[in-house]
């Protein structure tokens, strides 16, 4: 799972078909192959605002008296699109803080009404955006917090039941999915969402990843939203490649990458502007953050990631050397197979990594990945001391490094 998040796809904030299918295929080539992307009514604004309009006007009728069937005949070319172009849309049904305004009855009316136009598709349904967060101007949120969390459990048993596709479910959390609702055992896997604050966001990655993947029940996890590209003028690739690896090391089944300026499709002369806060995110136009460089640069990482038996990946931190404490975002952190593979993410290599425990039984050879370029550099066998111990000729560059060690068959 590499995700796009695509927020306000649907608004005419993101033209069709030309600026659409443009993205599509740039994320498709860039190795991307999941578009989070909401159905009903957006983050960040009221239910009425401009701002969430597509060509036909909002999802709903006023004072959400009946659904507007003219949205979800656009949205349905936009849904075609990204399955027969081969991206999956995990589609997020509305944000979690207007289950207050419609009640549980209408919203389960309302997903029925998705099932029935979109559940022979490839889909993964996201029942709810920040399920149990409240209006950001709410007087009351603690009693509607509460209120969400029963009622997006009853909406997400309801979706179960009802879907004959049995297509997956997940929802979007402020840090846990399994947090969001009374049933975790209606959810297949673990949505995270893990934070916004560049650098000191990535401790909370890590932490984060590990404590769900030990959570009962036990279910596979992805991270859902971290650190968007550019996002208050910060969280540049660096980060963006310090959160991938750092999650997918951990064990997660996939990441989502988010850019500054598309989740909420700013034009060039048109920015979203503030939110109900009073403050903007950032109004980098779309065009301009489709073409940061962190997206190419997890694309690379994914491609790698898929020609590795991931599922079976363990952390194996006494495999490497490492002085770091096990939050710190420049530690070297270590994942594999025992007799059959491992992988050493260097976040800052300006020492090679030292391997340990080397099983003698065993021959490896050597490569290191470059997770800017995605170059490949062949390191021949790995031959370690009498105590299992081998470090490896420097890299050429000083930046954060992959080392993978295959045994030969």
């Amino acid at each position: 799972w590499l995700g796009d998040t695509w927020w306000m796809g649907l608004s005419t904030r993101l033209d069709w078909p030309d600026g659409f299918q443009w993205l599509a295929q740039d994320r498709i080539q860039k190795g991307f192959n999941v578009i989070q992307i909401i159905a009903g009514p957006y983050p960040d604004m009221d239910v009425w605002d401009p701002r969430g309009q597509s060509e036909a006007g909002f999802p709903f009728t006023e004072n959400f008296a009946s659904i507007n069937p003219e949205h979800y005949n656009l949205a349905d070319q936009k849904f075609a699109y990204l399955v027969e172009s081969g991206l999956t849309p995990c589609i997020v049904g509305m944000w979690g803080y207007y289950l207050p305004q419609l009640g549980v009855d209408k919203i389960k009316r309302y997903w029925r009404y998705l099932i029935a136009r979109y559940g022979a598709y490839p889909v993964v349904w996201c029942i709810a955006g920040e399920a149990t967060m409240p209006y950001y101007l709410s007087e009351n949120k603690d009693a509607e917090g509460a209120q969400q969390r029963e009622g997006w459990t009853e909406v997400m048993r309801y979706v179960r039941d009802t879907d004959p596709f049995h297509n997956i479910i997940t929802i979007h959390p402020t840090q846990f999915g399994r947090d969001q609702v009374s049933e975790p055992e209606l959810l297949s896997f673990d949505m995270l969402q893990t934070g916004h604050s560049d650098l000191e966001t990535v401790p909370n990655v890590i932490t984060t990843v590990r404590r769900s993947l030990e959570r009962e029940p036990p279910m596979p996890v992805v991270n859902g939203e971290v650190n968007y590209e550019g996002i208050l003028g910060r969280a540049w690739q660096n980060i963006q490649r310090l959160c991938f690896y750092h999650t997918v090391m951990n064990g997660a089944a996939g990441h989502t990458y988010g850019a500054n300026g598309i989740w909420q499709f700013n034009g060039d002369d048109k920015p979203y502007g503030p939110s109900p806060h009073g403050r903007a995110w950032g109004n980098t136009p779309w065009r301009e953050a489709a073409a940061l460089p962190g997206s190419a640069q997890l694309g690379r990482g994914a491609a790698l990631w898929r020609t590795l038996p991931w599922w079976e990946m363990r952390p194996h931190p006494e495999w490497v050397k490492t002085s770091k404490e096990p939050d710190d975002p420049y530690g070297t952190v270590c994942a594999g197979i025992p007799e059959r593979l491992r992988v050493i993410y260097s976040p800052m290599a300006w020492d090679a990594p030292t391997v340990l425990g080397v099983e003698s039984s065993v021959r490896y050879t050597a490569m290191y990945f470059d997770p800017v370029k995605g170059e490949k550099i062949d390191l021949g066998e790995v031959k370690p001391d009498a105590n299992g111990s081998w470090t490896p000729p420097l890299p050429p560059e000083v930046h954060d490094w992959l080392l993978i060690l295959n045994a030969e068959s």
